[in-house]
């Protein structure tokens, strides 16, 4: 196969595409690469060329197949158009309907729009290193409804949950055996998804079919885990409801539908804080940010749950309150499996400059006693073989010690408590923070807390839940600094954000 010359396809000039464009043919199968360097968007002259590309391609009686590669191409780069009108339907509805097969080459990350692209091909072909994740589109949308129809047809309900509703993470080897990917090349990765090009134009690929009483069961028990799991969010559900449309209604309804369902979503509170955190995300890829500074946003909540477990939390209360609330992460769980430092690295100075904010011994005394968690050290919970893990009645030992020598009595704390406590903790020191950085921005410094630090950001940020009066900090700092202040004064700053809300 490659001994054999490639030549130019005998296609127009395309002008309107990004560098990188090599269009070839070899043994009927025509190559399209589309290397994407960043900064990199598409807008409506990109996706023209690329449609008339695809459909020229198609009308070419030398192309039996067609394969689609490129640097960054199935990594979202669609999501960063200029265009004033979404681009992204016309480019999947144009690789869906080809008169030839395209296969998807992938390597690396595959997220976002480049899933949704790549969803839309015949087939998909994946280098050992690729990953799969975020279906949901950008900007506070669901996901094309033809791509959830394309999704419920190629894979199973329960795995086109997981990667739509439940954001899961997929290695290459898992999207293989989900039957998201249908073959993973060692090497040669073009040169694979050629054959299996080739091989399409002969053995045209089944829809997925099960039977609709045990659909229904899936998406049944789907609901309940949802409910169960993000209580407090609305996508999920949303998401759900989308992908059973898509699979019980025909596609044309299916479509009208969804969209009605996507106008709905796209006008709640969730929707405009995700387009706020993806827009913030997407200001701090173009941005050099020191890790220093993800320390110490994340310190002040850190530094409240230590004087939460004083006053009568538990690890495992708080890890399970903060990801109820939406963290990815839990942070005492964290600091057993990558190591207190890591997790509870402070700062040069007590947070905020407030030399008078309670101090606690808890993590001198973990240190102490050599439980600095990491895989060679005891931590925070006593951690079974079977993956499990319990509260350590050693460090109860060291809590009490600690509130001992803090004079603080240690009572049950009520779960909405803990989760005020450190949110209010982290939008106060978050404030604080931005103060001093004036060169960053309110929406740049949410984002070091969705990207890095956990944050959930369908809640938009710690600045943002200020600012359009999804809590009330200032009262809360306010009514908890009477009984024992360990959160500091408000910051003028987020006294300034709360009044305008």
């Amino acid at each position: 196969m490659g001994t054999e010359t490639t030549r130019p396809l005998a296609l127009e000039a395309l002008s309107g595409l990004p560098d990188g464009v090599g269009p070839t043919l070899r043994r009927g199968v025509a190559h399209l690469k589309l290397d994407c360097p960043p900064p990199c968007s598409w807008d409506a002259a990109h996706a023209r060329a690329f449609i008339q590309t695809i459909e020229r391609a198609g009308e070419d009686p030398a192309v039996a197949a067609i394969v689609l590669s490129g640097r960054r191409l199935f990594n979202d780069v669609l999501a960063a158009k200029t265009a004033p009108d979404d681009v992204r339907p016309l480019v999947y509805s144009a690789i869906a309907s080809a008169r030839k097969p395209i296969v998807a080459a992938l390597s690396g990350p595959v997220t976002g729009s480049g899933l949704e692209l790549a969803l839309a091909c015949a087939a998909r072909v994946a280098l050992p290193n690729t990953t799969f994740s975020n279906l949901a589109r950008s900007e506070g949308h669901l996901p094309a409804a033809d791509t959830l129809i394309r999704l419920m047809r190629l894979i199973e309900v329960e795995r086109a949950a997981e990667l739509a509703v439940f954001g899961a993470l997929w290695d290459s080897k898992a999207a293989v055996e989900h039957g998201l990917v249908d073959l993973v090349a060692a090497r040669d990765l073009v040169q694979v998804a050629e054959k299996l090009a080739v091989s399409l134009k002969n053995d045209p690929r089944v829809a997925l079919t099960s039977e609709p009483e045990v659909i229904a069961a899936k998406i049944y028990g789907l609901r309940t885990k949802v409910r169960r799991e993000a209580p407090q969010q609305t996508a999920p559900l949303t998401l759900l409801r989308a992908l059973e449309l898509a699979w019980q209604t025909p596609a044309r309804r299916a479509r009208a539908e969804i969209d009605r369902l996507d106008e709905t979503f796209a006008a709640s509170p969730e929707a405009q804080a995700l387009t706020y955190a993806e827009r913030g995300q997407a200001a701090l890829a173009r941005t050099t940010v020191h890790d220093d500074l993800a320390h110490e946003l994340a310190w002040p909540l850190l530094r409240e749950a230590i004087h939460l477990l004083d006053e009568g939390a538990t690890p495992g209360q708080i890890d399970r309150e903060l990801q109820k609330f939406g963290f990815r992460v839990a942070p005492f769980l964290r600091s057993d499996r990558e190591g207190l430092e890591a997790v509870f690295r402070r700062q040069s100075g007590l947070a905020n400059g407030e030399d008078w904010i309670t101090y606690s011994p808890t993590l001198d005394l973990m240190v102490d006693e050599g439980r600095t968690g990491g895989p060679d050290a005891p931590g925070w919970y006593r951690h079974g073989s079977d993956g499990r893990y319990t509260f350590e009645p050693e460090v109860e030992r060291l809590l009490q010690a600690s509130a001992t020598f803090q004079r603080c009595p240690r009572a049950p704390i009520d779960d909405a408590v803990v989760v005020e406590r450190c949110v209010t903790a982290a939008i106060n020191g978050t404030a604080h923070a931005l103060e001093a950085h004036p060169d960053l921005s309110p929406a740049l410094v949410d984002a070091i807390w969705t990207q890095r630090l956990g944050f959930p950001k369908w809640r938009g940020g710690p600045l943002y839940m200020a600012k359009t009066g999804a809590c009330a900090p200032v009262a809360s700092l306010e009514r908890w600094s009477k009984a024992r202040n360990t959160a500091g004064v408000a910051a003028p700053l987020l006294r300034r954000i709360v009044a305008k809300a």
